[in-house]
């Protein structure tokens, strides 16, 4: 009995099927999840008997409700973690209130952890009538930034925060805690009942946050009115000085096929991998930056693709010039293509090559063998 054979074409597809990288799931040696919640768990950060063990500073906890941060005394809720982007996103009261409000909270602090407030994701938000609510440096006791916030009897708007019953500011690069400071302003009693009311300020992430007459009432109505939970994002980073200074130690994070780069706020560094590789900088080994297959991802070349460590090279067919990239020149002019039919016709087809497509300009037998 003849056996069927595969046809030709099939065979470089089924091998490369069966031993591309992009088909084991080298991701998941990366990461943790607590079995309560989706949330992927990227290395550095990790729980405790599972693999990878988190570095130090990274621990998270899982609880019937989630992954939360320990923070201090506090657990945080984790909403989300980004590899890439440096930063997670919890749900917390990140607040400090006037001394008219009944009920007194404090912030927690950042300080002393690998994570400081987002001052590019999150906003300096304060919620009152007739105040002024000012961001102090802890470390200095100056200011480093703050708003103000008026109301008349008929001018608070739910939805908006510009200065009317809400104010925003932007949040100083490395903020650790909220230091607060606030002050009333006098306002003549016909314009606003408003004057001596409760206020709160608070970190919140930008856009995230939609003021409502409703929050003024919780304020000031309450005995003890309680801690308000919002969305806050924290960027974290590797403790070890500057990228400089870290690629001297022992300690250092970046591991193979990866660079460092010093943090934005200006306290330590982060990772990434380099171009051309994809996966966890800070691991070493299959779950670290592996060789991204471009010629498999989708062929960026018009006819011939390569891939090479780190990125892939395009080839054009002799007789033509260009880079054979589809986003570059591609390739152009006139080659020769030889084609055999059967045991004794041997034509000749002039080939011309226009945007990537083929176009046969004629087709001329030159011999034919007896």
């Amino acid at each position: 009995m003849e056996k069927e054979l595969l046809p030709f074409p099939l065979l470089p597809w089924l091998l490369l099927t069966c031993f591309s990288p992009f088909f084991v799931h080298s991701m998941e040696l990366s990461t943790s999840a607590c079995s309560s919640s989706n949330i992927s768990i990227p290395y550095p950060f990790g729980v405790h008997g599972q693999s990878p063990s988190p570095a130090q500073g990274f621990e998270i906890n899982c609880t019937s409700s989630g992954p939360r941060l320990p923070i201090g005394n506090n657990s945080i809720s984790i909403l989300n973690i980004s590899l890439l982007g440096g930063y997670v996103t919890i749900l917390a009261s990140a607040a400090s209130r006037s001394p008219q409000c009944r009920g007194n909270i404090a912030s927690f602090s950042l300080e002393g952890t690998n994570f400081t407030f987002s001052d590019t994701r999150n906003k300096f938000t304060a919620v009152g009538c007739n105040m002024v609510a000012m961001l102090l440096n802890g470390t200095s006791g100056g200011y480093s930034g703050g708003c103000a916030s008026f109301c008349s009897n008929n001018s608070i708007v739910d939805g908006a925060c510009s200065g009317v019953a809400c104010c925003q500011a932007p949040v100083p690069k490395g903020l650790k805690k909220l230091y607060s400071d606030f002050t009333n302003i006098n306002i003549t009693a016909s314009l606003s009942k408003y004057t001596s009311a409760c206020a709160e300020a608070f970190i919140v992430e930008q856009n995230s946050y939609a003021f409502a007459t409703a929050d003024l009432k919780i304020l000031n109505n309450s005995n003890k009115s309680p801690p308000q939970y919002r969305h806050v994002v924290l960027e974290w980073s590797i403790d070890g000085g500057s990228c400089e200074e870290a690629s001297r130690s022992a300690s250092y994070a970046c591991k193979e096929n990866s660079y460092c780069y010093n943090s934005s706020n200006g306290i330590g560094y982060r990772c990434n991998c380099t171009n051309g590789f994809q996966g966890n900088p800070y691991l070493q080994g299959p779950g670290g930056c592996q060789d991204i297959d471009e010629c498999f991802l989708g062929n960026p070349c018009t006819h011939s693709c390569i891939n090479v460590k780190g990125g892939f090279n395009c080839t054009c067919p002799s007789g033509m010039s260009g880079n054979g990239r589809k986003d570059g020149s591609g390739c152009n002019g006139i080659g020769t293509l030889q084609i055999s039919i059967g045991k004794f016709l041997k034509p000749y087809l002039t080939v011309l090559s226009c945007d990537g497509c083929l176009h046969c300009t004629g087709g001329m037998l030159s011999s034919i063998n007896a």
